[in-house]
């Protein structure tokens, strides 16, 4: 059995027309921008405290009345090193009539 050069090409067109056709079913056709969403995170009153896979204590996450704290434990989980807000210096924040500094 010979196949003839016009049969094929014909045969070839048709199957690139049907997947050309059938495409936009398996492919998305136009990208959307999604609008960046902020996540919340209401810290709790003793602190958010973060743990390793085996369950230690690594970090912890609080705040009183100066501002927040990051403490980082030792692996005694211990505190080993706390990153806590710089006291203002006098005179350095300028404020304007009516603000109240809230000291940051």
């Amino acid at each position: 059995m010979r196949v003839r050069p016009p049969l094929a090409i014909l045969a070839v067109l048709v199957a690139t027309f049907a997947g050309g056709m059938a495409s936009p079913r398996w492919t998305e056709r136009e990208a959307i921008a999604r609008q960046p969403q902020t996540a919340t995170l209401y810290v709790p009153p003793d602190g958010l405290l973060f743990r390793a896979p085996d369950g230690r204590a690594v970090a912890r996450l609080s705040y009183d009345a100066h501002g927040g704290v990051f403490e980082v434990y030792d692996d005694r989980e211990r505190p080993a090193a706390a990153l806590r807000p710089a006291p203002p210096r006098a005179g350095s924040v300028a404020t304007l009539p009516g603000m109240q500094d809230l000291g940051y």
